[in-house]
């Protein structure tokens, strides 16, 4: 067999084993649904007390999405990085104002936001630059998405804060608040 034959063969059986290694991992992902169940997840404790009063934290500290006061909570896994949730942020802003307006929805629904990937330092400028009115954590080891088996971002979803399913979720960015806010409605009750 000549080099080329042998670089040739070599290079088709090291692209068979890396195809055959990484195909249960791509599999491993799957996007969330609703009715899923978010595996357990502690989050960083947030970065204000404004932020723990408003999710009615009882303790400051790391906390789960069970010691939030709401019956749903909103749940946004970005990363700060990320084009499309630089795009989608004065959106989801634009999102909490509605449902703070909404006498069905103030009270049932809490907002946060989760930054995979990322440490306290760039969470505090992305807050600032995008304006949160809410609370945003740092998500260093990428906790939420590990417990959603499912890494990439943005992702929005309402929990049940209750029973831990997803009753709504939206797999990247949106563009404009309305349409979220009609599959909100529908799903919290």
């Amino acid at each position: 067999m000549n080099s080329n034959k042998k670089g040739l063969a070599l290079g088709c059986c090291l692209a068979l084993l890396l195809f055959f290694c990484a195909s249960p991992l791509l599999a491993a992902e799957a996007e969330p649904t609703v009715g899923q169940v978010l595996g357990p997840v502690t989050f960083a404790a947030p970065m204000s007390a404004a932020d723990a009063t408003y999710l009615g934290l009882a303790k400051p500290g790391p906390f789960t999405l069970k010691d939030v006061k709401s019956p749903y909570v909103l749940v946004e896994q970005f990363n700060t990085s990320c084009p499309h949730c630089m795009h989608e942020a004065p959106i989801l802003n634009q999102l909490f104002n509605l449902v703070q307006q909404d006498p069905n929805l103030n009270g049932k629904l809490k907002f946060m936001a989760v930054a995979q990937s990322s440490d306290t330092g760039p969470v505090t400028a992305w807050k600032a630059l995008q304006k949160v009115p809410f609370p945003v954590l740092p998500d260093p080891n990428s906790a939420l998405g590990k417990a959603l088996n499912f890494t990439p971002y943005p992702v929005t979803m309402v929990v049940n804060n209750k029973s831990g399913k997803i009753v709504w979720v939206q797999i990247g960015a949106f563009d404009n608040a309305d349409e979220p806010l009609q599959g909100i409605k529908a799903a919290v009750k």
